[in-house]
């Protein structure tokens, strides 16, 4: 699986950056397609072809309930939030679902002071969870793998992103929802999005912010950037409006943009089967923390980001800690 991911990297070229303010997103381009077959999730419920729910009437945290009724398969993406029921929530994995078929799903909970129905189903506010919050998310869901072979992320950890973001924007919310201070900055993130825009044959984005790198998002197919272009800018936008500190920037290295996308080309990888069809991959370096989800050698989504300080702190200390006790 790693030449997967590898060939399909290789192919991708890095055009020339759109910019607002301190965020910068690189067009990554694609002349290879893949022929996989499935409806999005927005296209799906909007079509009532699938019915996401708790998992029963008392409901659990960390799982909902997806029904495809589809004939097509359904492909729900990492970090996609869906609303309603007993408390929102977001998809810690991609996932594709098989036509016809009902498949519990591992979620992480953003809206931490309601536990009361709101509605029998789940809705999409096509929203995706924050770069910074999806990268740490990213760390937990991998040691969950490692120590449990279960998609589970850091309830805790997530919780506590949520509240220290709510505080900074300085969000009013009853319920410590991740929702609120999309809607409370919904003016500012028009702003910045009104700047970029997917161009022909895109088939993924690369994010800088303050000139760092902080991510990317690649799909298999050019239509699936096109229809999830906007709600990923977004989760970026998000981050790039917390981090700003009133300096706009001029130019954003490309040197880095590239660097990163060989440091992801270069990762470990690890492969399982995923929650339904196809092969998780978790891709993992000093710098990087990512996953993909392949199926019959096609790769249909990629996401990986850069790790944060905190992060990279303690891999540091776990190696000098390695090293003395193999020195002694």
């Amino acid at each position: 699986m790693k030449k997967v991911v590898s060939e399909y990297l290789h192919c991708l070229t890095l055009e020339a950056a759109q910019h607002c303010r301190n965020m910068a997103v690189f067009p990554l381009i694609s002349d290879r397609e893949s022929t996989a077959d499935y409806l999005l999730l927005d296209e799906a419920l909007d079509a009532d072809l699938v019915v996401v729910t708790e998992v029963d009437e008392g409901g659990t945290v960390p799982e909902l309930k997806v029904e495809n009724k589809s004939d097509r398969n359904l492909l729900i993406l990492d970090g996609e939030e869906l609303v309603g029921a007993k408390q929102n929530r977001v998809v810690n994995v991609t996932i594709l679902i098989a036509a016809h078929a009902i498949f519990t799903i591992p979620v992480s909970c953003v809206e931490q002071g309601r536990w009361s129905y709101q509605s029998h189903r789940f809705m999409s506010k096509e929203r995706v969870m924050p770069s910074s919050m999806r990268m740490r998310k990213s760390v937990a869901v991998h040691k969950s793998l490692l120590n449990y072979g279960g998609f589970a992320a850091d309830q805790g950890e997530i919780w506590d992103m949520i509240s220290k973001k709510k505080e900074r924007f300085a969000t009013p919310s009853a319920t410590f929802a991740l929702g609120d201070i999309y809607d409370h900055e919904e003016d500012a993130i028009d702003e910045y999005t009104k700047h970029f825009e997917a161009k022909e044959k895109q088939a993924g984005i690369l994010v800088m912010i303050n000139d760092q790198v902080i991510g990317c998002d690649c799909f298999g197919k050019h239509d699936t950037l096109v229809k999830t272009f906007s709600k990923l800018i977004k989760s970026y936008v998000l981050d790039a409006i917390d981090a700003y500190s009133g300096k706009e920037k001029d130019a954003f290295s490309r040197e880095k943009a590239s660097a990163f996308v060989d440091d992801v080309r270069n990762c470990l990888t690890k492969e399982r089967s995923s929650v339904s069809l196809g092969t998780d991959v978790r891709l993992t370096s000093h710098k990087v923390i990512g996953s993909a989800l392949a199926k019959d050698n096609e790769l249909l989504h990629l996401t990986a980001f850069l790790k944060d300080e905190k992060e990279n702190e303690k891999k540091t200390r776990f190696f000098e800690r390695a090293r003395r006790r193999n020195r002694y």
